[in-house]
């Protein structure tokens, strides 16, 4: 099942690479819906259906999200296991037989989670997007097999940003697994490289607030965790902006204030050090010789206000969905 918004050329390699699957066509469906494109989408997947051998449906709804777009997809599928993939990754040939496989193995697991890796790195830069998943824990639903019973996505996330750990916090709070499976691959190669995608990417933070008000326990303990020096860190994105944004205080009042000495030298270290780790981690997957000098203004800029559009947008997040009560299992 693969949501999609005015990415047809995305959509049509995904489609491709389905139809060039291992496993027999008989064997499985695909489904597509169209979150309200304004591109040629419609018209690509009319001519697609039109050719292709495969058990192929499309459905199309208002533009609502890509939570949303999955509900309508997963509401004319015939399936007992969903399959989710974006419109964005490329699966790899023995996607579909990796994953009936499993389903023969672990019969009991609520969902399977699978291994998504960059590819096409030479085409990143601090102002991409990609999303990788090696060892499991994170849940993206560009590669995600889940029971039909399970497979429904929270409606008030209306941006691609949470829905998909919601669900997953849904089904382990259901009692169900979610099994990780370093066979079922998909590639995600980086998106286009846009100077405003830092910024939208930072305010989609905002639904944190949702996904806090929800699952309160897994939020705090489990979003995000990444291993640093052998420790699993929660948050660590936004903890290591939290970090920065205080040097930047504390380097400022240093200025004002007129410090000299030690302590201009202590607050400049720690600004300093701020910066060096947070721009190391924008940093992870571009080629640094290749960004121009533009590029590294606007990178360096962008770094000094993300951390407070983030804030920002948790903060609204927050108060936005005050009202919203924690998920309680059936």
């Amino acid at each position: 099942m693969i949501p999609t918004y005015n990415s047809a050329l995305l959509l049509s390699r995904c489609l491709e690479a389905l139809e060039k699957q291992s496993a027999p066509k008989s064997e499985f469906e695909v489904t597509v819906a169209d979150d309200g494109s304004t591109d040629e989408t419609v018209e690509m997947l009319r001519q697609f259906q039109a050719r292709t051998e495969l058990k192929f449906q499309w459905t199309t709804i208002q533009n609502a999200g890509p939570g949303n777009a999955r509900n309508a997809g997963v509401a004319v599928s015939s399936g007992s296991w969903i399959g989710f993939m974006d419109a964005d990754v490329i699966p790899r040939h023995d996607w579909v037989a990796s994953a009936l496989k499993q389903l023969k193995l672990n019969p009991d697991a609520g969902a399977f989670e699978g291994s998504t890796e960059v590819t096409q790195r030479n085409r990143a830069t601090p102002f991409t997007h990609q999303t990788e998943n090696t060892d499991g824990g994170r849940y993206p639903t560009c590669n995600f097999l889940v029971r039909r019973s399970l497979a429904h996505f929270h409606p008030a996330y209306r941006i691609p940003f949470r829905e998909d750990t919601d669900l997953a916090f849904s089904i382990l709070a259901a009692g169900y697994a979610i099994i990780f499976v370093p066979e079922l691959v998909v590639e995600h190669p980086p998106l286009p490289s846009s100077y405003a995608r830092p910024l939208n990417l930072a305010r989609r933070y905002y639904y944190d607030g949702l996904l806090a008000r929800r699952f309160p326990e897994r939020y705090q303990k489990e979003l995000d965790a990444h291993l640093l020096l052998g420790c699993k860190i929660p948050h660590l994105k936004r903890k290591l902006y939290a970090i920065f944004a205080l040097s930047q205080i504390v380097f400022l009042a240093a200025l004002l204030l007129g410090f000299a000495g030690t302590a201009f030298f202590i607050s400049g270290s720690a600004y300093l050090g701020g910066l060096v780790l947070t721009a190391a981690a924008s940093l992870r997957y571009a080629k640094l010789r290749d960004l121009s000098f533009k590029d590294w203004l606007v990178f360096v800029f962008q770094l000094h206000i993300l951390p407070w559009v983030m804030g920002y947008s948790l903060l609204r997040g927050w108060r936005d969905f005050r009202g919203e009560s924690k998920n309680i299992p059936d």
